[in-house]
């Protein structure tokens, strides 16, 4: 019988994840992504745009367009565009940066109550649940308690942090596309057992998992993503 957590699920995806809900005694890792998979929207760009529009970025312009300019180097080069947001907050005081990430935290609406569920039901499992993301990985601790998952388990972008203070100098791998499997391999020497998300900045991730698994928003029936995990076979949960 499947577990209550697995209820809120399309058949097909609980089908899929029903092997590998049974007990066992082997060490198991579950990575997810975070944005457009734990909660619906994309809460590292919504920091980013709260301190352009509070003009907290101290070697940024804020009046010009930045964010515009965070797009455009996105579609240009979608980790590169990703970690220019995050080396755009250097010189900002790390304390500040995880009291304001965690007051956004705290008014973060789009937690999905289902893959909260998920996250803590494969922990109860013994599954080492973690969250790998691309968006800053200040917000995405400060969210992480959110939904069910430890902050201490988040891989995600960042910054060198030196005297107290955000520096521009990348922490490497990325953590985007193929970054996310160096990070995860580097940190674990291994490969994914479960892994969940919903953009093609997830694909590499996805790939190297024993069992994939694709989120995605029935208003967006044909984001990329979609395609491939129809192509592949891989399980789908529309929200």
């Amino acid at each position: 019988m499947a577990p209550a957590w697995l209820e809120p699920f399309s058949p097909a995806f609980r089908a899929a994840l029903q092997p590998w809900v049974a007990p066992s005694s082997e060490p198991r890792l579950a990575c997810f992504d975070a944005d457009g998979t734990l909660w619906g929207e994309d809460v590292g760009e919504a920091f980013f745009r709260w301190l352009i529009a509070g003009r907290l970025l101290p070697r940024v312009d804020c009046t010009r367009d930045v964010y515009a300019e965070y797009e455009r180097r996105v579609e240009e080069d979608r980790a590169r565009g990703y970690m220019w947001a995050v080396q755009s907050m250097a010189g900002l005081a790390e304390v500040d940066v995880v009291r304001w990430s965690r007051q956004l935290a705290a008014a973060w609406p789009t937690q999905r109550a289902a893959m909260t569920g998920l996250t803590r039901g494969l922990a109860s499992l013994g599954y080492d649940v973690w969250i790998v993301s691309a968006s800053n990985r200040w917000i995405v601790e400060a969210a992480a308690p959110s939904v069910g998952v430890d902050p201490a388990k988040v891989v995600a972008m960042a910054v060198e942090v030196e005297d107290g203070a955000l520096t521009d100098r990348p922490v490497v791998p990325l953590v985007c596309r193929e970054g996310k499997v160096q990070a995860i391999r580097a940190r674990f020497g291994r490969r994914p057992t479960l892994a969940f998300g919903d953009s093609v900045g997830d694909l590499e991730m996805l790939e190297d998992a024993e069992q994939p698994f694709v989120i995605g928003r029935r208003d967006k029936p044909a984001v990329s993503l979609l395609a491939t995990a129809r192509e592949r076979g891989w399980p789908v949960h529309l929200f």
